[in-house]
């Protein structure tokens, strides 16, 4: 274990090194003569989930993922539609790009639909040149050799969208993760402790940095073969659900089991994974790489429940972060929190970390796994050029649904939908909302990231849980322990959240208890534990969907209402007017707010 690890740690000294002289030669926001060309940079993630990005006039401008014009969920490989679909967005010429930004400085080759389960599948096997391949991919003199002819064919890639293939460069995956979220999230100069944690990417599974002043400086790094993500992937994938995309249904399931036997299912993965005695770097117990734990899951885990297993794993998890977190306040003295990586997917992790008497403050970034990594590499190439950057106000960074766009598609399905188009649509889908009926809203610009905001979303009154059944049976078809997600503007949201620290949560990135007034949402509050993953959303960050908020309030005296994605199951959350009239054809929804119309399926 020690051999696999040593030169790892080297390997990231050396960028620590270089990370210090980048920063003292680049990162100097009082020196605006240091900042040279446009300052308009496109950024690509052509990994799990592929996006791109870009950045203009200090700030993301406009994101996509890859899977949203595709129909493929999760798309992996190359942004081939969201690179011409961005710049346009951000009315950015081909001309104007200073430098094309490439996440990771490995990127594995495209897949089609369906690797991701094979690629677990084979983790299973023990023949030679199974155990060959997986010696060889921990060394590091291996992954280089990888990532330069990689390299080389991803520079290739920039020629298809008409860039010039001399301005891209390539940033390391851990050291985007936090630069996202520091710069993404970051509201002053004072000091901010920035953690990563996910599956993997360039060889670690996980970093730690300080942030201050705009500028970061790396503390410590977790090694690929340490990755608490991929155990809980291969997890996943051992109870029959798809990995690097399903995890959240386990943590879902967690709450339902008998807890007295999910202390002793934790400690079987503390004898996996632990943490040194520093606390602050993760420490495998076991020979094999946690990405090739699958056999030894299969025999210690043999014949425990599902519900059980999730549990212990969940458990786990967070006693996990709880401790890493903890030491790494304690090492760096800073207690204001801001996580990046597709572990930090976890709300209920999140939680848990959240409520730590050390933390003062708590965010992860909106949608934090790897599809967020187009921010960061954007935030990087800025920073290096002398640019200032400023944080994101808000996540509805998509295409946004023309009048004409939504006529269009309407006028194609004339025959099938009643079609008005009415003068206060927020009092309109108030009404139908308050008498109990479900309104699919796809309206202004699509926001980005796993979690719907509000513009390509399913709304309902959460007051009859039966909801929760009548929605799946439309559309949704849900494992049946799976909760929906309550809406509130935050200012309202004491009523609903027992929330000490008032944590923001526009993105649903945490979760909350919920009050004793939870049953005017029961719908989307999790039945088990009681507890809520809300969008609270922030005065004046979607005015139309917050006008349909208030106007509910006033119509019912109750501020809540439940939100879910709108998307046929297994399909990527809706984008164009077309789409979204296909998904209101294709399932039981009767109602479309689809730009300035309000469509009715005709009976």
């Amino acid at each position: 274990m020690t051999s696999t690890r040593q030169p790892l740690i080297l390997k990231n000294q050396r960028n620590s090194v270089k990370h210090k002289d980048f920063k003292q030669s680049f990162m100097d926001e009082k020196s605006p003569e240091k900042a040279v060309g446009s300052g308009v940079f496109v950024g690509v993630f052509e990994g799990h989930n592929a996006a791109a990005a870009v950045f203009s006039g200090g700030r993301v401008q406009a994101v996509l993922q890859e899977e949203r014009l595709t129909g493929i969920k999760n798309y992996h490989g190359p942004p081939v539609r969201a690179v011409p679909e961005v710049m346009s967005l951000a009315g950015v010429e081909v001309a104007d790009v200073e430098g094309v930004c490439l996440a990771s400085r490995y990127a594995s080759r495209p897949r089609e639909p369906g690797y991701m389960k094979d690629n677990f599948d084979q983790r299973y096997r023990t023949n030679l040149r199974q155990l060959v391949q997986s010696r060889l991919s921990s060394w590091n003199t291996y992954r280089e050799y990888r990532a330069r002819k990689r390299m080389a064919q991803r520079r290739g890639l920039v020629r298809q969208w008409g860039l010039r293939e001399e301005t891209v460069s390539f940033y390391d995956h851990h050291e985007a993760h936090a630069a996202t979220v520091y710069h993404g999230l970051r509201r002053d100069e004072e000091p901010y402790l920035v953690l990563t944690l996910d599956g993997g990417g360039d060889g670690l599974s996980g970093s730690v940095w300080t942030g201050r002043k705009g500028e970061m400086s790396q503390v410590e790094c977790i090694p690929r073969e340490d990755s608490l993500g991929e155990l809980y992937a291969v997890t996943t994938h051992l109870l029959g659900f798809m990995p690097m995309e399903h995890e959240y249904k386990l943590m879902g399931m967690a709450p339902y089991a008998d807890q007295k036997y999910a202390g002793r299912i934790a400690d079987i993965y503390h004898s996996y994974l632990g943490l040194e005695k520093d606390g602050i770097r993760f420490q495998r117990r076991v020979r094999e790489p946690l990405s090739r734990i699958g056999l030894r899951l299969q025999r210690d885990l043999s014949r425990v429940r599902f519900d059980s297993l999730s549990a212990g794993l969940q458990l786990f998890t967070e006693r996990m972060l709880v401790q890493w977190v903890k030491a790494c306040i304690s090492r760096t003295g800073i207690g204001r929190v801001l996580a990046s990586g597709g572990v930090f997917m976890n709300v209920k992790a999140n939680k848990a970390v959240s409520e730590l008497a050390e933390v003062e403050r708590f965010e992860a970034f909106p949608s934090a796994g790897d599809e967020s990594l187009a921010f960061g590499v954007c935030y990087l190439a800025a920073r290096q050029r002398g640019l200032q950057v400023r944080p994101v106000d808000h996540c509805y960074l998509g295409n946004d649904l023309t009048a004409e766009e939504c006529r269009e598609a309407a006028a194609r399905v004339a025959g099938q939908v009643d079609v008005e188009e009415p003068s206060n649509m927020a009092g309109r889908v108030a009404e139908l909302l308050a008498a109990g009926e479900i309104v699919a809203r796809a309206s202004g610009r699509m926001e980005f990231g796993a979690r719907a905001l509000g513009n390509r979303s399913i709304l309902a009154d959460p007051i009859n849980q039966d909801v929760v059944r009548v929605i799946n049976r439309m559309i949704k078809k849900r494992d049946f322990w799976m909760p929906f997600a309550p809406v509130v503007m935050r200012q309202k949201a004491d009523s609903y959240f027992r929330n000490a620290k008032d944590l923001p949560s526009p993105y649903m990135m945490n979760t909350f208890d919920s009050t004793e007034k939870r049953g005017e949402f029961m719908a989307a509050v999790h039945n088990a534990d009681l507890t809520a993953r809300p969008q609270l959303l922030e005065e004046g960050q979607n005015p139309e969907y917050q006008a349909i908020l208030e106007q509910f309030g006033e119509l019912t005296g109750r501020h809540v209402l439940l939100n879910t994605s709108f998307n046929l199951h297994g399909s990527p959350i809706v984008c164009s007017a077309a789409d979204a009239v296909g998904v209101l054809l294709a399932s039981g929804l009767t109602r479309l707010v689809l730009g300035p119309l309000l469509l009715s399926k005709k009976t």
